[in-house]
Parts: structure tokens; C-alpha cells; sequence
């Protein structure tokens, strides 16, 4: 299989050599036999569809040009153009999703859902040809004090596995996680506090994150390995209340399986396992690579108490198989009005450690949103010595039209880049022809500006909907030192 998948990454590709010569007739030609090999495997993809009797297919176009000053069109990531066909049946859904930007064909994906009687069925193919035939490692770094360190891949890759390679924090030894995401909103777990081990992933991705469970983080940098073609298929079964699963991934980098169960029992209590292996390794065929499972039960007065076991291969962390076993608690009220406190008890290897966190509930406000942390002690216990309020959001609407102001006090907290505060106006409605309207501007502020009131960006977005089926994009961001800093012109077309 690796084969086959290494065979249809090279047609997609294209030959390396040609990349590398002067001649652009060759160039040309070489686009153009990989542009015939697209389309020939879009149509073979909509003609196997169509045995499946009746159907439909939909899709959507989705691109933009950006440019940056002075005068140059920007990357990857900011210059695109997507292409996503979409043909369903009865029971099965087909799907094929191109990706282009600067560099050529960045990405081709091919999805397949459905069920056969009670089994769920879900199969992706991704192809990277940029990357060539070989697993490719991509390393970057930051060195702004923040509570997390977020990495943007730039586009969704098939990542083998990740390495923190070096990492400062305040105080020293303090305790960090790493995590994964392909949408930058739900997040898998992959480990911690090991350096510079390599964690396995095994999953399409495009953030990894590493976010500090005690202190600060000063300064970070990571080693990500992506693969240049994988294959992912996930089979499920619910019955019970329990959802059973089981995952098979084949790459050119790391391959492997996982099995595993969700669900609850009870009174709505949870209950979560999953194992993996991956292959192949220097020393086994199929090795165990990591398992993490939860399960919860009530205690007492407390409603839910959640005991969590994570274990990891210990060749890969160069520790004992035995990572944690955990009992956690959230949500205690001990009587004061407006603080809680969440609990957590680790065993771990060779310590043990109890963290009472308290927890301050300011309730939420249509107009005015404060955020604020208690201050603690954890020499003397669990102390609340003060309280720190970092944030203030002030938000108002009127007839289609709002206003929003958010600013951060500290050195922890940004809401874009280095920047500590933002004023946006936005106005939304209904365009003449069917489609949507939405205009904002946004100012941002950084305390290091030397212009008034230290401003330092301005921020302008236009969406406009010709019709319902076709959607116009304009963005423009302006430095109120440098000057012009970036045009983005895009579209969005459905049908």
C-alpha cells in the first residue's frame, strides 16, 4: 500500500528534477501533466460515485490573492485557492478537496463516509506533494512570554510525531502539556513536562500547542516530522450508550492503529479508553505507544469525581511505561460567594502533588465582561492573597450595528500578536441581491507604538454577498507607522 501511495504522490507531483531545471517549457509542461492528473482523478472520483445510484453533487470554490508592502504577493497561507467537490447518496458521502497557493498543489484530500448496517465508516486520503516522498520536519519557535505557545503549520499535514526542543519558563520547573488540533478549537492530548522527547501524534493537524499547567512561559521551540501521504480509516460502532471505535493510519512516516470507547453509564457519568500502536520501530515490528482513559464516578457530596490513567511507551519518553493516574474534581463550593475551587490529585512516578485551584465566577454581562485571576500562595497552602484583574470587554448593539472593546493589563495576555488592546465596529445586514453584508473596522493598540494614543494597526473587512451562491471578500490592515501593510482580496462561490 505504501506503494500505491508513493506511486500517486509522484503523478501529483511531478518529477523533482524538473523543479530544479531552468527551462520553462519543461516547467510548464510539467504543470500541466500535473493539472491533467487532477482532473483525471476528479472525474474518476464522480464516475465511481455514480454507481451508487441516485445522488448529488455540490461543491465550492474558495480563494484569495494577498498582497503585502511593499508591493509583493504574500505566502502560502495567505495567497490559496480551494477547491472542494461534494457528491452524496442515500446512505454514503464522497468528497475531494484541492489546495493550491504560491508553491503549486499544496494538498489533495479525498474523504469517504457511510455506514454499513451498524458500522460507521470514515476513510481520508492526503496527499502533500511539496514534501516529496519522505516525512519532512518543520521547526519553529517562539519567544514571547505568554501562558500558551500556539504553532500554526500554515496548512493541515499529517504530523508523525512532535518534539519540544527547548523550553524556558517562570518559575523554574514549572509543568507544561502539549496538544494537537486540525481547527484550533478541539484539542487531543499528547504529553508533557519530557524534554526533548519525540511524542507520537499520528493524526492530520494543523496547531500544536504548548500550554503551561503551572508558571509562564518565557520562550519555546518545537520539531514537528508531517508525512508526505497518509491514509486514515476510523470504523464505529454505537450500541448501549457507548460508542466503540477503531482507527487504522498508513503514512510514509509512522504508521498504526488505536482502539477505543466513549460514552456514559449512570447518571450521566463518563466513561473514555483508548489505545495505540504504531509501527515501525527500531526495536519491535508493532509497539504500544500510548493509553489514556477516564472514568467517573461519584463520591460522597461530590456529584462527579474523574480519575484519569495515562501511560506512554517508554522508549519513546525514556521513563517507565507509567506516566499518571489523576483524580480531579471541579466546580467545589465551599461557601464563598463567587469563588469555587477545582481539585486535582496526580500520583505520579516518584511524587505525588495535590492542586487546589481557586477558581473566581464573575458571571457574564451583555455590556461589561471583567477577567480577573485570585492570587494564591501555594507555599503556605492554598492562600488567596489578592486579586488580579487583567481583562476588560465592553460590548454594545444596535439595529444591526456593534461595538466592542477589549483591553488586557498584564504581559500575559494579547488579543493579536503584541498588540493590548482592540476597538472593533461592525455592522451586518442584508444585501439587495440575497446575499449577506459585514463591514469592520478594528484598531489595535501596543504599548511599544510611538504614534498617538498608541495605535499602532488599523483593520478594515468587507464581506459582501452578490448573491447567495457567490460571496466577495476585502481586507485591508494598515500600520500606523509603516504604512500600508497587507491587501487581501477573496471569494467564496457555492453551489
Amino acid at each position: 500500500m505504501k506503494h500505491l501511495l508513493h506511486r500517486i504522490a509522484r503523478n501529483l507531483r511531478g518529477r523533482s528534477s524538473i523543479s530544479s531545471m531552468g527551462d520553462r517549457n519543461l516547467r510548464r509542461r510539467a504543470a500541466k501533466a500535473r493539472f491533467t492528473t487532477l482532473v483525471v482523478a476528479l472525474v474518476s472520483f464522480a464516475a465511481c460515485a455514480g454507481c451508487f445510484g441516485a445522488a448529488s453533487l455540490h461543491g465550492t470554490w474558495e480563494g484569495a490573492i494577498a498582497f503585502g508592502f511593499p508591493f509583493a504577493i504574500q505566502t502560502d497561507s495567505d495567497t490559496y485557492s480551494k477547491l472542494k467537490l461534494i457528491y452524496t447518496t442515500s446512505d454514503w458521502m464522497f468528497d475531494s478537496l484541492t489546495s493550491f497557493g504560491l508553491s503549486g498543489l499544496l494538498s489533495q484530500q479525498f474523504d469517504a463516509s457511510g455506514s454499513l448496517g451498524l458500522l460507521a465508516f470514515n476513510s481520508q486520503l492526503l496527499f502533500s506533494p511539496l514534501l516529496g516522498s519522505a516525512p519532512g520536519l518543520i521547526s519553529l519557535g517562539n519567544s514571547t512570554s505568554l501562558d500558551e505557545h500556539r504553532y500554526d503549520l500554515g496548512t493541515p499535514y499529517f504530523v508523525d510525531w512532535v518534539s519540544v526542543t527547548s523550553i524556558t519558563m517562570d518559575p523554574l520547573g514549572a509543568e507544561w502539556s502539549i496538544g494537537t488540533s486540525l481547527d484550533g478549537v478541539t484539542w487531543d492530548w499528547v504529553s508533557g513536562n519530557v524534554l526533548p522527547a519525540q511524542f507520537s501524534v499520528g493524526a492530520v493537524v494543523r496547531y500544536i500547542s504548548i500550554v503551561r499547567d503551572t508558571g509562564h512561559i518565557h520562550a519555546s521551540a518545537v520539531q514537528v516530522s508531517v508525512s508526505a501521504q497518509s491514509w486514515i480509516t476510523n470504523v464505529r460502532l454505537v450500541s448501549g450508550g457507548f460508542t466503540f471505535y477503531g482507527t487504522s493510519t498508513l503514512a510514509t512516516g509512522t504508521s498504526g492503529f488505536s482502539l477505543g470507547i466513549i460514552g456514559s453509564y449512570g447518571d450521566n457519568l463518563p466513561m473514555t479508553a483508548k489505545v495505540s500502536f504504531i509501527s515501525p520501530q527500531p526495536t519491535c515490528s508493532l509497539c504500544f505507544d500510548r493509553f489514556e482513559g477516564t472514568f467517573g464516578f461519584s463520591l460522597g457530596c461530590l456529584d462527579l469525581v474523574t480519575a484519569t490513567l495515562k501511560m506512554r511507551n517508554p522508549q519513546t519518553t525514556s521513563q517507565s511505561a507509567f506516566e499518571e493516574v489523576s483524580l480531579s474534581a471541579t466546580g467545589l463550593d465551599l461557601g464563598l460567594p463567587g469563588i469555587t475551587f477545582d481539585a486535582e490529585l496526580v500520583f505520579e512516578l516518584a511524587e505525588k502533588t495535590l492542586d487546589l485551584t481557586a477558581v473566581l465566577n464573575l458571571g457574564t454581562d451583555a455590556c461589561l465582561t471583567l477577567y480577573a485571576n485570585l492570587c494564591s500562595d501555594t507555599a503556605s497552602g492554598c492562600d488567596i492573597t489578592g486579586l488580579s484583574l487583567y481583562g476588560i470587554r465592553v460590548s454594545c448593539a444596535w439595529d444591526g450595528v456593534s461595538f466592542e472593546s477589549l483591553s488586557y493589563l498584564d504581559d500575559r495576555h494579547y488579543v493579536k500578536d503584541t498588540y493590548w488592546e482592540r476597538f472593533t465596529v461592525k455592522s451586518v445586514g442584508d444585501t439587495c441581491c440575497g446575499g449577506l453584508f459585514e463591514f469592520s473596522v478594528s484598531a489595535y493598540f501596543e504599548k511599544t507604538s510611538l504614534s498617538l494614543f498608541d495605535l499602532a494597526e488599523t483593520e478594515a473587512s468587507l464581506s459582501f454577498g452578490v448573491t447567495d451562491a457567490l460571496t466577495v471578500r476585502l481586507k485591508a490592515v494598515m500600520s500606523s507607522q509603516a504604512g500600508p501593510k497587507e491587501l487581501v482580496l477573496g471569494w467564496l462561490l457555492s453551489w
